[in-house]
């Protein structure tokens, strides 16, 4: 995201965004205290974030687990595993659908064959 003042644009952004195609899920607490799971595609992400695109995305300040397998980028080499907690910062909808939305996340990583090092909440 940047800014523009006095016709100089400023990236607000503190982490270097990568686009991306990778399947990820995703866990929440609803208002109802039932767990809601869902499923997208993510479209950027970061050392501190990640944009998920979704038909049904959790609300702004949800608290979520996330979960993503990044396919391996050589020929033989393991899939990346990304495990984090993070929180909804933004919903994005294109009419009446929602488009996706944006959370922060801490993500610990480890191959496919090994799961990150990381306890898993089901939420706090």
């Amino acid at each position: 995201m940047s800014v523009s003042f006095v016709g100089v644009e400023v990236e607000l952004r503190k982490s270097r965004r990568y686009r991306l195609l990778a399947p990820a899920s995703f866990l929440w607490e609803r208002p109802d205290g039932l767990l809601q799971e869902g499923r997208g595609s993510i479209r950027d992400i970061s050392d501190r974030g990640v944009f998920i695109t979704v038909d049904l995305a959790p609300p702004v300040g949800a608290h979520l687990d996330v979960d993503v397998q990044l396919p391996s980028l050589e020929v033989g080499g393991s899939a990346v595993h990304l495990l984090g907690e993070g929180t909804v910062v933004r919903v994005e909808r294109q009419e009446k659908f929602t488009k996706g939305f944006a959370a922060t996340v801490a993500f610990q990583t480890g191959t496919v064959d090994e799961p990150p090092p990381v306890n898993r909440k089901l939420l706090h």
